[in-house]
This record gives structure tokens, sequence and C-alpha cells, in this order.
């Protein structure tokens, strides 16, 4: 690959709000790569970007294997030749229990915290040392890494710990001299298949995503799109985002302006 591509690469890029990523990353002009555990629907992605006319491969990989996460550093590494990445996104989190803090089951706990938050801190290992001169690496996060709440409560300490890390590994990243930054983009309430997964077990008509009255608690009265986080992240990853590390860009319509009611 020439050095004068600008290269990113996007885990958990498969669907959802990582699709939106990468198809907003390649509009940019980077070459991609897309990492991702559903290995036939990263593949056709990648397929339907090349037909399209752009630069994209895919790689199959589990986020939470600490040594799968090694290999894909020196895939990465023999793959694009001595060139940097200029980007770096990960963009997986899953949900588990819809529970307390203290109501969630170990595994469960673990399992969030394994996917959530070691998997973060095992990619941006595995990135950091192929990352170019004024990269940047963004993670997703989320409101409720600010947000207490009655539910979901490890996947809150999840993001809530993501946040810290990503803080740190600005300021760590910012002493190196090639000047990397670190943000996240925070979603809202966003209609993708992982939403829908963790609450396809409600009951109630209409599907909770479909509930308009549910809007009453975002301020802007409407869910955010994929794209409107793939937007936030491209700027990100973008010279105008030269300034910027160590923040978090909240892309949730207003939800965090204020406390919402249990």
């Amino acid at each position: 690959m020439s050095s004068s591509i600008k290269h990113a690469v996007v885990i958990g890029g498969g669907r959802g709000i990582g699709e939106a990523i990468v198809r907003r990353l390649v509009e940019d002009g980077f070459s991609i790569t897309i990492i991702d555990r559903l290995q036939d629907e990263t593949a056709a992605l990648a397929a339907k970007l090349r037909a399209a006319g752009h630069s994209a491969g895919a790689i199959a990989a589990d986020i939470a294997n600490a040594d799968q996460m090694e290999a894909l550093g020196q895939i990465l590494k023999q793959e694009l030749r001595g060139a940097g990445i200029m980007a770096a996104v990960n963009s997986v989190g899953i949900f588990d229990e819809r529970a307390t803090v203290l109501n969630t089951s170990v595994e469960s706990f673990r399992r969030v915290i394994n996917v959530n938050l070691i998997g973060a801190f095992l990619f941006s290992k595995a990135v950091a040392p192929i990352l170019g001169p004024n990269a940047s690496m963004v993670h997703i996060g989320s409101v409720n890494q600010i947000l207490a709440g009655n539910d979901l409560g490890a996947y809150k300490v999840s993001k809530a710990g993501l946040h810290m890390m990503c803080r740190n590994l600005a300021l760590e990243l910012a002493a190196d001299p090639r000047r990397i930054r670190v943000n996240i983009v925070a979603p809202g309430w966003v209609d993708t298949p992982g939403e829908r997964q963790v609450l396809k077990a409600e009951k109630g008509k209409p599907h909770p995503l479909d509930d308009d009255s549910k809007l009453e608690y975002i301020p802007l009265h409407r869910r955010t799109l994929p794209s409107e986080i793939a937007d936030a992240v491209g700027f990100l990853c973008s010279p105008r985002a030269s300034a910027i590390t160590g923040q978090t860009i909240y892309v949730d319509g207003g939800i965090t302006t204020y406390a919402r009611p249990s």
C-alpha cells in the first residue's frame, strides 16, 4: 500500500454504528480495514465497498481475545508495510442483563467488562505502536458512562471505565513524539441491531424503540441516527480536530443535559 494513502481500522465495523463509521471514513478518503467477529457480514461489507471503488479489507477477530488482538497488530503492520494507521476506531460494545449492579450475575458482569473495557484496552495496545504521526484513536462510549440508573449496571460501569482509560491514553499518547489524539464519541439512544437485541425480551407494544412517548426524555425529541455518530467520528479523525484530545463528544440529542427520571 502507498504511504500517501490514509489508512483506518474499525473494530466492530460489521454492522450498526460501526458500519456507519466505516462508510463515513471511506467517503472521507480513507482506505479501511474492517475488524469484527461477524466474519461473513464483515467480508460482505468490504466487498461492497470495493465494488464501489473504495479500498477495503476485512479481518475476523474477537476484541476480547488477547492472542487475537496481539496477532491483529502484527497482521496490520505487515499489510500496511510501514505505513502508519491514521485512524483507529473501536465500535465494539455489548449489553447483557438489564439489572442493577448488585443484581447482575458475576458471569454477566465479567462478560460485559471483558468486552467493553478489557477488549478496548487490548485493541488500544495492538494498534498504538502502528499509528502514524498525528493519528486519531476514537472509542465509542455512551451517555451511560456518566448517567447512573436502575438497569444495565455492568454496561454503565464498563463505559465509565472506558471513559477514564481514554483520558489516560490521551495524556500518554500526547507525550509520544507522534502526538496521537484519543477521544470518545458517546451516543445516546440509537436504533441499532444491538439496541434491539437487548430490548427484544421486553414486552409491550409498540416496541420501545418505536414508542414516541419515550422521546420525552430526549430534548431534541428524536433518536440519533448511526450516520450522525459516524459524522462525529469522521470529524475527530480529520485535521479539523487536530487540537482535540482526551474529550468526549456526546451525540445524544441532549440526553445528558439533565437527569432523566428513573
